[in-house]
């Protein structure tokens, strides 16, 4: 068959909220690029149309279309992009009835009836649908009927391929300033999937936790430096350091065959010890992504974070001491929260003193636990559009209104960001003509996240 898989349009404006320029933050689609390669193993002709990086709006996709002729187009659908989701997937029907649509991705994970009511589509897949969609294309007539087909997950990793990034062009894949080292095409990978913790405000909260073989994702690694002389890898789990033999044994792998390799991941401040930072740093780790949220016990109780702001100062340390640069994950407007709390949030992360702080708008996502009890804690905007993080779709009770939310937003990265010591730490660090570029990049955004927000839909 042959087979279009489709990321819908959205520029870095409608992405953020806010006019950040060109300073990079588009992110390959690792999950129709897993997609594809299961396809492309079972001998289907597949294509990937990734929108935003390319700038393609819906007459792009429809000329693609015309030119592909596609047996099946699939697209994945998340929230802030239901509606042109839903715009995509009725132009397609209009023009190609015969053609077979199939949405995924959380939003559809979340909302599987509203999806197959609200959109022209025949298939709705739930859950991880690379574990499954060589059986679908199959018995496309028997789940068609189905028209809800319930995936559910990838129990073993490794029997996926790696995945099919040669239908991309990677070249045009920058990250944000904070997020490289050596250059921002760094290459992305995932090496688990799940998390089995409870934070309210997150879809995968509670979730079975599965990691690939260290063989396997060294095989991976030593793939993309064949292909493409990679120097620098970004894991995107959720909570990489789990398993902490796994991480020990992967960091013996890399230094004896990447000597040269940097990396970065994400995880959780009660994951890590000193002992695995060391080893992670020694390794090549330079940087760690943390998802703190707030300076004040009772609104990461509300969140059940299950951490105390004591652990988390504890572990910070040892973080810098490992000499790995932090990036720390503050969140505002959260459940129970006042002004006044969110300022402890603020004087909290100015207290830690990561490398890089991010202060997002607390969105209570549809499948969350948040989602359901939002209405006890404050008020919520159901327009999706605005589901990215950026916008003040819910406004906790302590709060006036949006536009106070909006302005304790902008004094969090105006106090974080301008203070003179801040700023001479970095300058301290600058040691290349890359990090001049980087640290101008990552002005700007700061620049563009305490300037006016976008007001307008796409």
């Amino acid at each position: 068959m042959k087979i279009l898989l489709i990321f819908p349009p959205q520029n870095l404006e409608e992405r953020y909220s806010h006019n950040m320029g060109n300073v990079g933050g588009f992110l390959p689609p690792l999950g129709l690029c897993y997609m594809a390669a299961v396809l492309e193993k079972d001998h289907h002709e597949v294509r990937i149309m990734d929108c935003p990086v390319n700038d393609y709006r819906i007459n792009h996709i429809m000329d693609e279309v015309r030119s592909f002729q596609p047996d099946v187009v699939g697209t994945a659908a998340i929230t802030s992009l239901a509606e042109v989701t839903k715009g995509i997937c009725a132009a397609i029907k209009k023009e190609f009835p015969n053609i077979t649509i199939l949405v995924g991705g959380p939003h559809a994970s979340i909302m599987p009836k509203e999806t197959a009511a609200g959109m022209a589509v025949d298939i709705v897949l739930v859950e991880e649908a690379d574990g499954m969609i060589g059986q679908i294309l199959a018995d496309l007539p028997k789940y068609k009927e189905m028209k809800i087909v319930h995936c559910g997950k990838v129990r073993d990793l490794n029997t996926l391929p790696y995945p099919a990034r040669h239908l991309i062009d990677m070249k045009k894949y920058t990250s944000l300033p904070n997020t490289y080292k050596t250059s921002s095409n760094v290459f992305q990978m995932v090496t688990s999937r799940g998390c089995p913790y409870t934070c309210t405000f997150c879809f995968d909260a509670k979730g079975t936790f599965r990691q690939r073989s260290v063989e396997n994702v060294i095989g991976e690694i030593r793939l993309l430096r064949k292909e493409y002389g990679i120097r620098e890898v970004a894991f995107w789990d959720d909570i990489m350091t789990l398993n902490k033999k796994w991480m020990h044994d992967f960091c013996d792998a890399v230094e004896k065959e990447f000597p040269d390799l940097v990396w970065s991941c994400y995880t959780r401040l009660n994951l890590v010890d000193k002992p695995l930072l060391i080893h992670m740093k020694k390794s090549g780790c330079w940087n760690i992504f943390f998802g703190i949220e707030a300076g004040d016990q009772e609104l990461l109780d509300n969140m059940k974070k299950l951490m105390t702001l004591e652990q988390m100062r504890q572990a910070v340390h040892w973080v810098q001491e490992a000499g790995i640069e932090i990036r720390g994950s503050f969140m505002i407007g959260l459940p129970g929260e006042t002004p006044e709390k969110a300022r402890k949030t603020i004087d909290f992360a100015i207290d830690l003193d990561p490398d890089y702080a991010q202060f997002s708008i607390t969105t209570p996502y549809p499948g969350t636990e948040l989602w359901n009890s939002a209405e006890k804690w404050g008020t919520l905007d159901r327009t999706f559009k605005d589901y990215h993080g950026w916008s003040p779709v819910f406004v906790p009770f302590g709060y006036k209104d949006s536009k106070e939310l909006m302005d304790i937003h902008k004094e969090a990265f105006r106090r974080f960001y301008m203070r003179p010591k801040y700023v001479l730490k970095r300058v301290s660090r600058i040691r290349s003509w890359n990090d001049i570029k980087r640290y101008m990049n990552g002005a700007r955004v700061v620049l563009g996240m305490i300037g006016k927000e976008k007001t307008t839909g796409y």
